[in-house]
């Protein structure tokens, strides 16, 4: 992995205009305060400390790895046209047009992109529907970028076929949106988001994408702890679904919707025929999974996940901690740059809370261990009600009265302290 030798405040500047980012938003990616980004533009030449120095060096892997390369790219190119320019008043030039350079050309950008093709608008959500690294609030300002940008593209074009495209690329960023709006615990604008992609996704006729949405508004109604409203959805989305991936993912969610109505008979008949729905994936593989993918595609680990969410809101560890493995086996298999740390995060709390619910509180605190080193930036929703549960089985029998429990729980409610919505700006 690339590193700068040393960083300034200008390098630190091109590296947020490679983000696209505010300063508010770059200083809450890298947990500093928002005074020092604007120290850092008013003395472009200081050195930041030995911490931060450390900090922006891990804020590059966070990167997506196309952002990550253009924002070398522009800076070693700029130093080569240069002349190879060294310390003083050339160096500083050269990298004061590196970051105006990505500012404008990069996915991340927050000065907009004007598109002129649709493949290329594609290409970027591919892009973005990938980036498993970045904060939900920049996935969030990114998706929207390139929803308008879409928009303002099919207002000029009369083609039928692409404005079919142009919706599935309007229909991806809203579905992103909402998503991500969840992530930042804006649950209303997130299910009236998932509703306006359902409608996208219709008016461009992908039923994969139809499909993914009414699985999102699933999600969203499970969390919201109206598991009827979530098998209504569901009923929906199996007419629409094409067989294989689309189906399978509609399954596992509504295993979730069945576990919260304390049905094990239903869950258990829905992840059998999820198994079917396994094989026919196999056989023809599902077009957003492929071309999109990211975000958009399911996988054995997202399923496992998924089981296992089941299983504990059923009350049994043991079948939750099985499925819960497989699924981090599966993550831990991938490339480090492509593991989702807020999925696999939030599948160590299930383990956590499965080790509970089979009386090893060893193994919940080990579990949990990397969940609460995450810093505030790094937390979202989802993760907080994970944990939500975990303090609702350290106040249960066996757990009420016992030390170590009432330790764990003071832990996880100091996490919860410091963790807050983001507003959608």
């Amino acid at each position: 992995m690339a590193r700068m030798e040393q960083w300034t405040g200008r390098f630190a500047c091109a590296l947020q205009a490679a983000a696209g980012m505010t300063n508010e938003g770059f200083a809450a990616w890298l947990g500093i305060a928002v005074r020092t980004v604007a120290y850092w533009h008013s003395r472009p030449e200081t050195v930041p400390g030995s911490a931060n120095q450390e900090l922006l060096d891990a804020a590059v892997d966070r990167l997506s790895d196309a952002v990550r390369s253009r924002f070398f790219q522009h800076i070693d190119g700029v130093a080569r046209k240069q002349g190879g320019a060294g310390s003083g008043s050339d160096l500083g030039d050269a990298v004061s047009d590196a970051a105006d350079a990505v500012a404008h050309d990069s996915l991340l950008s927050s000065a907009g992109v004007p598109y002129d093709s649709i493949e290329t608008l594609q290409q970027d959500m591919r892009v973005l529907a990938r980036s498993v690294g970045m904060a939900a609030f920049d996935t969030f300002s990114s998706a929207r970028r390139l929803r308008d940008d879409a928009r303002a593209l099919a207002d000029r074009t009369r083609r039928p076929g692409d404005l079919a495209d142009l919706f599935v690329v309007i229909g991806q960023g809203v579905a992103l949106m909402a998503s991500t709006a969840f992530d930042l615990g804006h649950w209303n604008e997130s299910a009236t988001l998932a509703r306006a992609a359902t409608q996208y996704a219709d008016l461009a006729g992908h039923a994969s994408l139809k499909a993914w949405t009414y699985g999102l508004q699933m999600t969203l109604a499970n969390w919201r702890n109206e598991p009827d409203a979530a098998l209504s959805y569901f009923g929906r989305a199996m007419r629409v679904a094409p067989d294989g991936e689309p189906k399978l993912r509609l399954r596992y969610i509504a295993a979730c919707s069945h576990a919260l109505l304390d049905d094990p008979v239903s869950v258990v008949a829905v992840l059998d025929a999820a198994q079917r729905d396994s094989e026919a994936a196999e056989r023809r593989p599902d077009e957003l999974a492929v071309t999109t993918g990211g975000e958009f595609a399911f996988g054995a680990a997202r399923a496992a996940a998924c089981a296992a969410a089941a299983w504990l809101d059923l009350r049994n560890g043991e079948q939750a901690a099985q499925y819960a493995g497989d699924a981090l086996r599966v993550y831990q298999a991938l490339p480090a740059a492509r593991r989702p740390h807020s999925q696999i995060k939030g599948t160590k709390i299930d383990m956590a809370a499965a080790h509970l619910d089979m009386g090893d509180m060893d193994g919940a605190t080990e579990a949990l261990r990397a969940v609460l080193a995450l810093p505030p930036q790094r937390r979202n929703v989802s993760l907080t009600g994970r944990l939500d549960r975990m303090e609702r089985l350290l106040n249960e029998a066996p757990w009420s009265g016992d030390a170590e429990a009432r330790q764990l729980g003071e832990r996880i409610a100091a996490w919860r302290s410091e963790t807050s919505a983001r507003p959608l700006v």
